[in-house]
C-alpha cells in the first residue's frame, strides 16, 4: 500500500530530519490526478524560516514536471526542473539531488534531467514531511501532494545518475548506496523508517491505497 494524500492538509511529518543540508538526495514514487497544481513531495525545512530544499511535482510548469528547488529566507531560491513531466494517475518515478550550494538537479522516471547553479545558502533543516511543503507561514502557502506518494528514500550524498536509474526501473531504496541511506519508508501500510529510525506521523488522516511495484 501506499498512503494517498487529499491535496488540503495530509501529510506525513517527522520531528526532526535525516539530513540537514547538501549534499542531500531525495527520491520518491508518486501517482497524481493534479496537474494544474504545485505538489510538494518531499520535503526538509527550517520551523522558524523559508529555508527549505523541496522535491516538487510542477503541475502549475508547461510540460508538469518534477523540480528541486532550494530556498533561503530572504527569496533567493535555485530551480532544476526536468525536461518531461508527469500524467495524471500514472505512477512516476521523481529524483532531487543538491550537490552543493550551487549545484542540483532533477530527474524524472531516472532521466530528462535538469540541472541548476544558482547559489542558494540554505540554513540546516530540522524537520521533514512527506506530502508538503513546509515553512514560516505553514500551513497558510503550503502546497499539498495530491495523490499517492511510496517508497521515500533520503539519503546524505549527492547520487549519481545511474544510481537514480535504478531506482527508477523499480529497486527499492535499501539496495542503492545504503551506506548513504539516512531515511527510508517504503509506506506499505505501516508509517515505519527502516533506515533512520524517525518517528513519522500521519496528519489528518492520509489513507492507504495500492502501491507501486518494486523489485527488493
Amino acid at each position: 500500500m501506499a498512503y494517498n494524500f487529499n491535496g488540503t492538509n495530509q501529510f506525513l511529518s517527522m520531528a526532526t530530519t535525516p539530513v540537514s543540508s547538501s549534499p542531500l538526495t531525495f527520491a520518491c514514487w508518486f501517482n497524481s490526478t493534479n496537474t494544474t497544481g504545485i505538489q510538494a513531495l518531499i520535503c526538509v525545512n527550517v520551523t522558524a524560516t523559508s529555508d527549505r530544499h523541496v522535491l516538487y511535482a510542477r503541475g502549475d510548469v508547461a510540460g508538469d514536471p518534477v523540480r528541486m528547488q532550494s530556498a533561503d529566507n530572504v527569496g533567493g531560491s535555485g530551480n532544476a526542473t526536468t525536461t518531461t513531466g508527469y500524467s495524471s494517475g500514472v505512477w512516476t518515478h521523481a529524483c532531487g539531488v543538491v550537490s552543493s550550494n550551487i549545484s542540483r538537479t532533477a530527474y524524472i522516471n531516472g532521466g530528462s534531467s535538469g540541472t541548476d547553479s544558482t547559489s542558494v545558502v540554505v540554513s540546516p533543516a530540522i524537520q521533514a514531511s512527506i506530502g508538503a511543503q513546509r515553512f514560516v507561514t505553514f500551513p497558510a502557502g503550503a502546497s499539498f501532494a495530491t495523490g499517492l506518494i511510496a517508497e521515500v528514500g533520503i539519503w546524505n550524498a549527492a547520487l549519481t545518475a545511474a544510481e537514480i536509474a535504478s531506482l527508477a526501473k523499480g529497486m527499492t531504496c535499501d539496495k542503492v548506496r545504503p551506506q548513504s541511506l539516512v531515511f527510508y519508508a517504503p509506506l506499505v501500510r505501516e508509517l515505519i523508517d527502516q533506515k533512520g529510525g524517525l518517528t513519522i506521523t500521519n496528519n489528518n488522516a492520509a489513507t492507504v491505497a495500492a502501491h507501486t511495484r518494486v523489485y527488493a
